[in-house]
C-alpha cells in the first residue's frame, strides 16, 4: 500500500480508553486533590531514581485527567535534577488520544534479551550490506534505533500534545521518518497493552511502521517458562487500514523452557522501510532475515542465567584502607563563565610547565582549583 492510499483512509477509534491496559482503569475519587495522578507519576519517577521500584510491574499505566500531562511537565520543570534524570534515564509513553501515560521499568532480563535479539538482526543486515546488489545498498541504510523516541503528528489538537513512544528496539531506514520494524518485550500481565501499542504504532505512523514484533516472556509470579511470539501488520479492508495480528502468542519456548518447533521470527528486508521507499530502492528484490526458535531460546536463557548469577560473578577488589573520592556535587552549570576561563588558563599554564620540565610529556596535568 502506498502512502497516498494511507493518507486517504482515516483511523477509527472504536475502542474505549480503558482498553489500553488489561485491567480497567478507574478515575480517582472525586474528593482527591486536583491532579492526583500527576503527583503519583512524579512520585514514581522519584522512586525509580532512588532505586525503590524493583518489585513493581514492568509497565505502569496512569489514566490522566485533562491537563494532567502538562501538570507533570510543570512539576518536573520545578525540580531540575529530577527532570534531567527523567529525560536521560526513564522511558515512558504518552497516548494523547486517550490521555494515558505508560511508564516503562524494564528488568535486567528484559534488557539483556532485547539486546541479543537486536544484535542478531543487525548482524544479518550487515552481512547483506557487504554484498554488491540493490539489497546491499538498501541494507546499508538501515540502522538500529533502539529506544529512540517516536512521536506522531498532533491529531488531537484539543490536547495540544503529541503521542510519543519509546520502544524496546527499532530499526530505521535513513530516509524514513519512522522505523520500519519495532520490537517490544512484554510480560504476561501486559499482553493487551502491547496489542494496543501495536495498533498505535502501525496506524498513527500511517503505515510508516511496517511490522510490530511482540516477544512475551513469562515473568514474575508464574512458574511457567513459556515464551511466545506475536506479530502485527496492517491490512486494508473495506477501504480502511486495520492493524492485524498475523501471529498470535505462538510459543517458541514451552513451559519447561525447551525450544518448540516454531519457525521463529521471520522478516523481509522490505519490512525495514515504508512501502514506497522500499519499492523505489529494492524493486522486486527482497531478502529474508530470520531468528530461529532455538536462537530466541538461547538469547532468553542467557539473559535469565546472567540475571540469576549476577551476585556470584567476579568483581575487582579494593585494597584495604584505600578510599574512593567522588567529584563535588556542584552541578557544572553553576560554574560562572569567568571561573571557567580562569580554569582553562590555569590548565594551559600547568601544561606548559610540565612540557618544559619533561620534553617527552604527553599526558594532562593536575590542576589546582583553589581560589
Amino acid at each position: 500500500m502506498s502512502m497516498s492510499q494511507a493518507s486517504g483512509v482515516h483511523r477509527q477509534h472504536t475502542t474505549p480508553p480503558s482498553s489500553f491496559t488489561e485491567h480497567p482503569l478507574t478515575p480517582p475519587p472525586t474528593d482527591e486533590k486536583p491532579f492526583a495522578q500527576a503527583h503519583r507519576v512524579v512520585a514514581l519517577f522519584r522512586d525509580i531514581r532512588a532505586g525503590k521500584h524493583t518489585k513493581q510491574d514492568p509497565w505502569r499505566i496512569f489514566q490522566l485527567a485533562s491537563g494532567e500531562y502538562r501538570e507533570i511537565q510543570r512539576q518536573l520543570d520545578q525540580d531540575e535534577p529530577l527532570a534531567r534524570y527523567v529525560k536521560s534515564k526513564i522511558r515512558y509513553d504518552y497516548d494523547a488520544a486517550h490521555n494515558q501515560l505508560l511508564v516503562r521499568m524494564p528488568t535486567a532480563i528484559h534488557e539483556l534479551f532485547i539486546a541479543r535479539v537486536e544484535d542478531a538482526i543487525h548482524t544479518q543486515l550487515k552481512l547483506i550490506g557487504d554484498e554488491s546488489s540493490r539489497a546491499a545498498n538498501f541494507a546499508r541504510k538501515i540502522h538500529p534505533a533502539r529506544s529512540t523516541e517516536i512521536r506522531f503528528p498532533v491529531d488531537y489538537a484539543s490536547r495540544g500534545t503529541q503521542t510519543k513512544h519509546e520502544p524496546d528496539a527499532s530499526f530505521c531506514h535513513q530516509d524514513a521518518r519512522y522505523p520500519g520494524v519495532v520490537i517490544e518485550v512484554a510480560y504476561s500481565q501486559t499482553r493487551k497493552t502491547l496489542d494496543r501499542l501495536a495498533e498505535d504504532y502501525l496506524l498513527d505512523s500511517d503505515t510508516g511502521i511496517q511490522v510490530v514484533i511482540g516477544l512475551n516472556i513469562a515473568y514474575g509470579k508464574q512458574k511457567s517458562r513459556q515464551a511466545t511470539l506475536s506479530v502485527w501488520r496492517t491490512r486494508i479492508e473495506d477501504n480502511e487500514i486495520k492493524a492485524v495480528q498475523v501471529i498470535t502468542d505462538e510459543p517458541f519456548r514451552n513451559t519447561q523452557g525447551i525450544p518448540t518447533d516454531h519457525p521463529g521470527l521471520r522478516l523481509q528486508l522490505r519490512d525495514f522501510a515504508y512501502e514506497d521507499l522500499a519499492l523505489r530502492e529494492l524493486g522486486a528484490t527482497d531478502r529474508e532475515l530470520a531468528i530461529t526458535a532455538q536462537q530466541l531460546c538461547e538469547y532468553l536463557d542467557a539473559a535469565e542465567t546472567r540475571d540469576a548469577q549476577l551476585e556470584t560473578l567476579g568483581k575487582p577488589s579494593i585494597a584495604p584502607g584505600l578510599k574512593k573520592r567522588k567529584r563535588s556535587d556542584t552541578p557544572p552549570d553553576q560554574i560562572a563563565s569567568g571561573d571557567e576561563a580562569k580554569y582553562v588558563e590555569q590548565e594551559k599554564r600547568a601544561t606548559k610547565r610540565m612540557t618544559q620540565q619533561d620534553p617527552d610529556y604527553e599526558g594532562s596535568s593536575s590542576i589546582s582549583f583553589s581560589e
